[in-house]
C-alpha cells in the first residue's frame, strides 16, 4: 500500500482500568475509504476521536500526512475534518452563517473564506439553500451541512462517526455521493458504521474491531480470503455476505483473529 496520509501505531486509550482502544495499527493512502465497523463497545468513536484529537489522548503515534499532534497541535488539525455522531452546527444561524463561523475557527478570513463557504455550499449541493437555518432543513440537509463544516478548510482526511444514521435512502445516497467525490479529490475517509451494506458499496478497505482490538482489517478481498483460509468456509451467492459473516464469527483472543471451524459453523447452523 502507498504512504498512509492516516498512520496509526500502538494506539492505546485507557478509560480507567478499561483499554478502549488496544495496540491499535491502521494505515490509510489518500484516495481511498476505510469502513471501520464492529459493535458497540468495540472502539470505534473512541478511536475516532483520539485520531481527531477530541479530549481523547493515549499512547503510540498517530500521524496525518507525516505530522502528529506532538509535533504541531494547530497543523495536525489542520489536515483533519471530523464529524462526531451528534450534529455540530448551529440551528439559528443560517447555512451560510454557519460556514462562515467554522472558517474563521479555522483562521479562513476575507474573500478566501467567502470562496470556501460558497465551494463548500456547492460540494454539499445546499447553495440554494445558504440562507435558511438549520433548524428549517430536513435531517439529510442537516448531516450535510454539518459536512460541509467540518470540510471547509480542505482537509487531506476526514473521520465520519455514523454520518448516516436516522437518514432516508435518498438523503443517506446524498452523502455517499460527497465522499465518493472526496475520495475522487484524493481525500482520505474513515467511515465509522454499523451499516454492512455502506462497507460494501463505498469503501475501498474494511476494519473490524472487538473489544478495542483490530479484528481483522484489508479489502473486502482480503478479508474473504482470510475468512475462507481460516475456516475453509465459502460464502456463496444464496449465503449472508461474506462480511456479515466475518463479523458475526470474527473475535479477538491474544491480540489475533479466531474464526470458528466449518465443524462449529455446521453444528450452529443444524
Amino acid at each position: 500500500m502507498a504512504a498512509g496520509v492516516l498512520s496509526i501505531r500502538q494506539l492505546t486509550v485507557w478509560y480507567g482500568a478499561r483499554r478502549a482502544v488496544d495496540q491499535l495499527d491502521l494505515e490509510l493512502p489518500a484516495g481511498h475509504i476505510l469502513a471501520l465497523l464492529g459493535p458497540n463497545g468495540s472502539g470505534k468513536s473512541t478511536t475516532m476521536a483520539a485520531v481527531a484529537g477530541h479530549g481523547v489522548r493515549g499512547t503510540g503515534t498517530v500521524r496525518v500526512d507525516g505530522v502528529s499532534e506532538d509535533d504541531s497541535p494547530a497543523e495536525y488539525r489542520r489536515k483533519i475534518g471530523y464529524v462526531p455522531q451528534d450534529l455540530a452546527i448551529y440551528e439559528e444561524l443560517s447555512a451560510f452563517n454557519n460556514l462562515m463561523f467554522f472558517g474563521r475557527i479555522q483562521g479562513i478570513h476575507g474573500h478566501k473564506l467567502r470562496e470556501r463557504v460558497a465551494d463548500a455550499l456547492d460540494f454539499v449541493h445546499l447553495t440554494h439553500q445558504a440562507d435558511r437555518c438549520p433548524s428549517t432543513f430536513s435531517g439529510g440537509m442537516k448531516r450535510r451541512l454539518n459536512l460541509a463544516c467540518a470540510l471547509i478548510h480542505q482537509p487531506c482526511l476526514m473521520l465520519l462517526d455514523e454520518p448516516t444514521v436516522g437518514l432516508d435512502i435518498a438523503s443517506r445516497d446524498a452523502i455517499f455521493d460527497v465522499l465518493r467525490r472526496l475520495r475522487r479529490q484524493g481525500v482520505a475517509v474513515v467511515l465509522a458504521t454499523h451499516h454492512l451494506d455502506e462497507a460494501q458499496a463505498l469503501c475501498d478497505r474494511v476494519a473490524i474491531l472487538r473489544e478495542g482490538r483490530l479484528a481483522m482489517e484489508g479489502t473486502l478481498d482480503d478479508l474473504t480470503r482470510q475468512y475462507r483460509s481460516r475456516t475453509g468456509y465459502f460464502t456463496g451467492e444464496q449465503a449472508p455476505t461474506v462480511l456479515e459473516e466475518i463479523m458475526r464469527t470474527s473475535m479477538v483472543s491474544d491480540n489475533s483473529t479466531r474464526i470458528p471451524p466449518p465443524s462449529a459453523r455446521r453444528a450452529e447452523a443444524a
